[in-house]
């Protein structure tokens, strides 16, 4: 569908601008739903010629705030105040869609969510707005909005409309989130069938087989369609993780390292997102006794060179960055991120601080509490935690990392009864599976 100055792909309204300019607008949008391609980089080269792009300078901003990371934000203020600075030229959507990406700047994420939904009751089909919408409910741990922000716009859309797959891939993954996996897997491989490079919509269907424990599903649906998810996209990582977590679930641990080695961390890495699917594996491997060599030194070093700018960001991050501490047994730089999150905990004015209080505090005292050994300390302070830990992020499959090490710490503090209960839970949420099994042996040898 051709684009003009007034109106994008969608028919949403955009203020007068180059005409080239909103077609290299519609690659970035293609490239922000797929991960194959940079958008930031797409548009940074447009508002060279066009700088009076306005939403250009919006999108960038935006883009970049999703990393999730402090080294960004003096590239995002500039940004921002670049389409600040054009608002005589703006049109009323593309002024909320500045003052969203400025609440966000300034750690309001919920207000910047707020303004994203009015945006949305008005331009329904604004599928910038509605992804950044939709990751920042993510990050937020908001399962609802993930599900519900996205069915108040489905009935504006229709297959017909460009990035309507990438819209069903994201109401596919809140589907999941919120539990309802029949639907959630029928969604993903209705996007699927409309786009199969779709890498959302194949992440929302690797979430429901892994809650289901459908491993050997899993493994097939990666490896059946890893040409369409895997080359050159900037989420591959994400999913060969997923695909990790199949194989340690069936009892291979050296599938799964061979994974880490590969595909999730084969070079170093500055991305936290990158970073945190590497502790997060790490740590599930240790729980189960396997050697990782120097791997968590080595993943340490590359968290260390980020945490002096980054700790107490986002409680999310910060935990993944401390269990790389603790794995490398470096339990002085997990301690200083403790302290990081308890003074955001205390201080902060971000949403953060309430994450940080309410769960970063309380999981990174657990893991720290399990490096030393004091398995009593890390189970009562899981033990209540998981039913609120959304709060500081993340999915279904990336908050079992509590349950499993409150799993393992309960039997290794021989309370045997709570881990024969914590077992019996896991069980009822997926089959008997050969991790299953293996924790079983532990409590019952």
């Amino acid at each position: 569908m051709s684009v003009n100055s007034q109106h994008d792909a969608r028919e949403v309204p955009v203020s007068a601008c180059e005409p080239q300019s909103l077609e290299d607008f519609e690659t970035a949008l293609v490239r922000f739903h797929s991960y194959f391609g940079d958008p930031v980089e797409t548009l940074e080269a447009t508002l060279n010629n066009d700088p009076e792009f306005v939403l250009g300078h919006i999108f960038v901003a935006s883009a970049m705030l999703i990393m999730g990371e402090r080294q960004y934000i003096s590239a995002i203020r500039n940004s921002i105040e670049r389409a600040e600075a054009l608002s005589t030229k703006s049109n009323e959507r593309e002024k909320m869609l500045v003052h969203a990406a400025r609440q966000w700047m300034e750690g309001r994420w919920d207000r910047a969510c707020e303004t994203w939904d009015r945006v949305l009751t008005d331009h329904p089909r604004d599928a910038m707005a509605l992804q950044l919408a939709h990751l920042t409910d993510f990050f937020r741990g908001d399962a609802l909005n993930l599900r519900d922000r996205v069915g108040r716009t489905l009935t504006h859309w229709h297959r017909d409309i460009p990035g309507y797959s990438y819209i069903q891939g994201m109401y596919a993954f809140g589907l999941e989130e919120c539990n309802q996996h029949k639907i959630a897997e029928e969604t993903g491989y209705y996007a699927l069938s409309i786009e199969p490079r779709d890498g959302w919509a194949v992440h929302a269907i690797a979430h429901v087989l892994e809650m289901q424990g459908r491993y050997d599903e899993g493994i097939t649906m990666y490896t059946e369609r890893v040409n369409d998810w895997a080359p050159g996209n900037g989420f591959a990582f994400h999913n060969w993780w997923h695909l990790a977590l199949y194989y340690m679930e069936r009892d291979d641990f050296n599938g799964a390292l061979g994974l880490y080695d590969s595909r999730i961390l084969p070079e170093p890495c500055d991305l936290s997102s990158q970073l945190l699917d590497a502790s997060a594996l790490l740590w599930r491997l240790m729980l189960q006794g396997v050697d990782t060599g120097s791997r968590w030194n080595e993943l340490a070093d590359m968290w260390a060179r980020k945490t002096e700018l980054e700790n107490g960001y986002y409680a999310f991050n910060d935990f993944h960055a401390l269990i790389a501490f603790v794995g490398a047994g470096r339990l002085s730089n997990a301690r200083e991120i403790l302290a990081a999150v308890e003074n955001t905990a205390e201080h902060s004015t971000r949403l953060n601080a309430m994450m940080s209080r309410d769960v970063g505090i309380p999981a990174c005292r657990a893991m720290l509490a399990f490096g030393e050994k004091r398995y009593d300390e890390t189970v009562s302070c899981l033990v209540n935690l998981r039913p609120i830990a959304n709060r500081f992020g993340g999915s279904h499959a990336q908050r079992d990392i509590l349950s499993q090490t409150l799993l393992d710490a309960a039997i290794r503090d021989g309370q045997l009864a709570l881990a024969s209960n914590l077992l019996s839970e896991r069980k009822c949420n997926k089959p008997m599976t050969p991790l299953s099994k293996l924790y079983e042996a532990r409590i019952y040898h």
